[in-house]
């Protein structure tokens, strides 16, 4: 995923910061960013592109969000009631599948980084903003949410 990441010039300035940048991201506490997928502020919202690329740093380092419960609350669908396994985040999915306590749902941290950038509405929001929660369907959705071995999903772990 790091090769994602912009290479900066740290002599200039950004044109979009107002002061000085070396400043701002002294200023940015990093122990500070929410790990909880479904409470994250959208790294959209980092203007600076210094800042953003230290907050995708931050959580390329820290990894996926993979609360490991005894058990996961239940949703129902339909006439039978699912939940999140555990196992999920092992095999091919434990590179970005992240689970969100708060909303009982999963997200994508592979997506939450670089969606808006590189990948042009190539994914849906369920990975990144609602969260998915489709139990019943879980590992179908996931396998065509990364998409075969050339997709930009594949790429970011590559």
């Amino acid at each position: 995923m790091e090769k994602f990441l912009a290479k900066f010039n740290h002599s200039q300035a950004s044109s979009s910061t107002n002061g000085n940048p070396s400043s701002l991201i002294d200023d940015l506490n990093l122990d500070s960013l929410e790990a909880d997928p479904g409470k994250r502020v959208p790294i959209a919202h980092y203007n600076n592109p210094r800042i953003k690329d230290e907050v995708r740093k931050h959580y390329i380092q820290k990894g996926p969000c993979q609360p490991k419960m005894d058990s996961y609350p239940p949703t129902k669908i339909g006439k039978r009631v699912r939940q999140f396994c555990k196992i999920w985040f092992e095999g091919p999915y434990s590179k970005w599948l992240e689970y969100s306590v708060e909303k009982e749902s999963v997200y994508c941290l592979c997506c939450y980084l670089f969606k808006d950038d590189f990948f042009h509405g190539s994914t849906n929001e369920f990975y990144t903003k609602m969260g998915f929660r489709s139990w019943n369907r879980a590992l179908e959705r996931f396998r065509k949410h990364v998409g075969d071995v050339n997709s930009i999903h594949n790429k970011c772990f590559n």
